[in-house]
Protein backbone atom coordinates (compact mmCIF):
# COMPACT_ATOMS: atom_id res chain seq x y z
CA UNK A 1 0.00 0.00 0.00
CA UNK A 2 1.42 3.45 -0.66
CA UNK A 3 1.87 6.02 1.87
CA UNK A 4 -0.72 8.30 0.22
CA UNK A 5 -3.40 5.20 1.05
CA UNK A 6 -2.26 4.95 4.49
CA UNK A 7 -2.47 8.31 5.06
CA UNK A 8 -5.76 8.53 3.58
CA UNK A 9 -6.78 5.54 6.51
CA UNK A 10 -5.28 7.85 8.94
CA UNK A 11 -7.80 10.73 7.93
CA UNK A 12 -10.60 8.67 7.81
CA UNK A 13 -9.73 6.70 11.20
CA UNK A 14 -9.24 10.35 13.01
CA UNK A 15 -12.41 11.63 11.52
CA UNK A 16 -14.29 8.60 12.01
CA UNK A 17 -13.29 8.53 15.99
CA UNK A 18 -14.24 12.48 15.92
CA UNK A 19 -17.68 11.14 15.22
CA UNK A 20 -18.14 8.81 17.92
CA UNK A 21 -17.88 5.95 15.14
CA UNK A 22 -15.14 3.56 16.30
CA UNK A 23 -17.80 0.41 16.45
CA UNK A 24 -17.54 0.04 12.90
CA UNK A 25 -16.01 -2.30 10.86
CA UNK A 26 -14.42 0.48 8.64
CA UNK A 27 -12.98 2.25 11.47
CA UNK A 28 -11.24 -0.88 12.56
CA UNK A 29 -9.99 -0.85 9.11
CA UNK A 30 -8.84 2.49 9.00
CA UNK A 31 -7.36 2.03 12.31
CA UNK A 32 -4.94 -1.10 11.75
CA UNK A 33 -3.76 0.19 8.34
CA UNK A 34 -3.07 3.36 10.15
CA UNK A 35 -0.94 1.53 12.82
CA UNK A 36 0.54 -0.28 9.96
CA UNK A 37 -1.48 -4.13 11.38
CA UNK A 38 -2.82 -6.54 8.76
CA UNK A 39 -6.10 -5.54 6.98
CA UNK A 40 -8.91 -6.77 8.79
CA UNK A 41 -10.19 -7.92 5.69
CA UNK A 42 -7.75 -10.28 4.42
CA UNK A 43 -8.75 -12.44 6.59
CA UNK A 44 -12.19 -12.55 4.68
CA UNK A 45 -10.11 -13.38 1.36
CA UNK A 46 -10.45 -9.63 0.21
CA UNK A 47 -7.24 -8.66 -1.54
CA UNK A 48 -5.55 -5.35 -0.29
CA UNK A 49 -3.87 -4.62 -3.17
CA UNK A 50 -6.46 -4.91 -6.35
CA UNK A 51 -5.82 -2.31 -9.01
CA UNK A 52 -9.18 -0.91 -9.98
CA UNK A 53 -7.85 1.23 -12.25
CA UNK A 54 -6.17 -0.91 -14.44
CA UNK A 55 -2.57 1.01 -13.72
Amino acid sequence: MHQSEINNWIRVAAQLEAAGLTETMFYQRARAISLGEPDPLQRFGVEANVDHNGL
